[in-house]
């Protein structure tokens, strides 16, 4: 188990926090953030080899304090690789159902749909749920919003074109995949996610991105989060094609001094940034 806490963090005080949490594929972990200020007070993570991560959740939530105390907000970051965008005048849940089972391929009877709407654009992200994992969080958490990583990082790009004024596009580097996000003269062009098995697999889906939806590579603004330090070859690549390139690789959030030296910050930096954006 590895925990970090700020000295300030109070565990009474949960009414004021939010909790959000998330499923890695060996374990968990959550986050707990004071709900006036937005940035992290505890953090903890939880891997226990040998057993599935349903069974150490629930195992967990028998014995944590800080897993069973009321807050105010309940987030779960849903990393699913099934989603897809929906326009927002479709607000009848049998067509949202409908259209999330053509998009996806998906059975509707293993999962559970939820629906992001998406701030500063007239469409909604679906994305489904297993089942059984849904049922378990709702019973100890009755009002958990479940929240796609994609929307964050749709909402963060869409905040950045918007305050730039260029085009702009969002990376999130994952284990084996990256997620991508165009949004240009302030209308959302793409969110899509691709599989990244090497380097060169990254520039090939990016760069054909870029030639797809006629970015200008010498003013497009790229904003890349994910487990980086900015030191990796493969974005003194992407450099050789793209002019402007950010590397976030720690929240948006403010952090406190128990935060600032944990490379935990940088691996989960969506899931720290989840109550800031929803």
């Amino acid at each position: 188990m590895v925990e970090i806490a700020e000295s300030s963090f109070d565990p009474a005080d949960s009414p004021n926090h939010t909790l959000s949490i998330r499923f890695l594929p060996d374990g968990f972990c959550f986050v707990v953030a004071s709900l006036t200020e937005r940035r992290p007070l505890y953090f903890c993570l939880i891997k226990e080899a040998g057993k599935s991560v349903m069974q150490q959740f629930t195992e967990q939530f028998n014995k944590l304090d800080s897993l069973r105390r009321q807050y105010s907000e309940v987030f779960f970051l849903n990393d699913d690789k099934a989603y897809t965008l929906m326009p927002s005048t479709i607000l009848n849940e049998a067509d949202r159902l409908a259209y999330w089972q053509f998009s996806t391929h998906g059975e509707a009877e293993q999962v559970k749909i939820m629906q992001d709407p998406l701030e500063f654009c007239d469409a909604a992200l679906l994305h489904g749920i297993p089942t059984e994992l849904a049922n378990l969080l709702t019973d100890r958490f009755p009002s958990i919003q479940f929240i796609h990583r994609q929307s964050i990082l749709a909402t963060q790009t869409m905040v950045q074109n918007k305050e730039s004024g260029e085009e702009s596009v969002g990376i999130l580097m994952g284990n084996g995949f990256f997620d991508l996000v165009v949004v240009k003269e302030k209308s959302l062009q793409m969110v899509n996610t691709f599989p990244r098995r090497n380097d060169e697999e990254f520039l090939y889906f990016t760069l054909n991105v870029f030639d797809q939806l006629k970015l200008d590579p010498y003013k497009a603004k790229v904003t890349m989060r994910g487990d980086l330090t900015g030191k990796e070859p493969v974005i003194t690549q992407l450099g050789k094609y793209v002019n402007d390139i950010n590397i976030i690789n720690r929240p948006v959030t403010e952090l406190g001094k128990s935060f600032t030296k944990s490379n935990h910050c940088q691996k989960q930096t969506i899931l720290f940034d989840l109550p800031t954006c929803v």
